[in-house]
């Protein structure tokens, strides 16, 4: 299918204590944004995990399939690795790696978690414009791109994630999360600690820069009012049940 970046079909991990995911079905296409809903505890985090190929527990995956259509046609990426244990999930992460930070990135929760303390934001940017596909004719031209893309000035590439606002640190995370030109955005609970105004501000900024990047989004949230407005798609997970 023209445009079918991403098809998850009956994602299934256990532990010895409970079912985890039971039966997920969920797709990303371009230029579309498929939104993951569920209480906390449901597995949201952990199917946009197992997404890029994470999967970290034992049992762990026991049915499923995953494939990206437009990378890989019709291969599926966890043949091999149903019930196979925590064995198997390790060549799955080592399967997938070429694919993490270049076909598909991850927004986490938390600014903080995406940007490392001790790197200024122009040298991050840096590193992952080095994954995009094709080299830019011009490094400098992309750093500003990628930071006129969410709205910073050309003066934070020389700041450290410390040195930036909390509502920066939301932009400047966004900024490394797309300037590989990825596929797929994951965008895990972008409104965590940010505050009403600043929340419509960043998912609305997301929304755009993966549109105009042409890439899908899988946005993770548990608020009704934010995908009920941007989402073309939503895949609601049930509340976990613990085995008896």
């Amino acid at each position: 299918m023209s445009g079918h970046l991403l098809e998850l079909r009956g994602l299934t991990i256990r532990t010895p204590a409970r079912t985890l995911v039971e039966g997920i079905d969920l797709d990303v296409h371009e230029g579309r944004i498929t939104a993951l809903m569920g209480p906390s505890g449901s597995g949201k985090s952990l199917s946009a995990r197992a997404c890029m190929g994470f999967i970290e527990v034992d049992p762990g995956l026991t049915a499923g399939t995953l494939r990206f259509p437009q990378l890989s046609g019709n291969k599926d990426w966890f043949e091999g690795i149903r019930d196979g244990r925590v064995r198997a999930q390790q060549r799955l992460l080592s399967q997938t790696r070429h694919l993490r930070g270049g076909f598909v990135t991850y927004a986490p929760q938390a600014a903080s978690s995406a940007l490392n303390p001790g790197r200024t934001l122009g040298r991050q940017l840096e590193i992952a414009i080095g994954r995009r596909e094709t080299t830019p004719s011009s490094l400098s031209e992309a750093l500003l791109e990628c930071l006129e893309d969410v709205g910073l000035p050309s003066s934070s590439l020389a700041a450290l994630p410390g040195e930036l606002s909390g509502g920066q640190c939301q932009r400047a995370a966004l900024a490394v999360a797309v300037a590989p030109l990825p596929k797929v955005l994951i965008a895990d609970e972008p409104e965590t600690g940010l505050d009403p105004v600043l929340t419509r501000q960043i998912i609305e900024l997301m929304i755009r820069v993966a549109q105009s990047k042409k890439c899908g989004m899988l946005l993770i949230s548990h608020h009704e009012d934010t995908v009920q407005r941007v989402a073309d798609n939503v895949v609601r997970l049930p509340g976990v049940e613990v085995a008896k």
